[in-house]
């Protein structure tokens, strides 16, 4: 029975997590949190990569999240071969 409390725990952790990655994302123009405004990867964010590294589990990744249209960056592929 342990184990089962401790995958529900898990779970839980891993889910904070990845509302916390998908919240705090640090702006590749500005290198600033989106979420709390501060320079680089916030704490937050620092602490659920800790979270997801001890589970042995890998976040969900949001394609665009960090906009990189804002820098310049274009969609692979688009554009390539006219």
């Amino acid at each position: 029975m342990t184990t089962r409390y401790h995958a529900v725990a898990v779970e839980e952790q891993v889910a904070w997590a990845q509302r916390v990655l998908d919240t705090h994302i640090t702006s590749s123009a500005t290198g600033w949190c989106l979420q709390c405004g501060s320079f680089g990867p916030c704490r937050q964010r620092e602490t659920a990569a800790v979270v997801f590294s001890r589970a042995l589990w890998l976040p969900r990744r949001t394609p665009g999240a960090t906009r990189p249209e804002s820098v310049g960056a274009r969609t692979a592929g688009v554009g390539l071969w006219r």
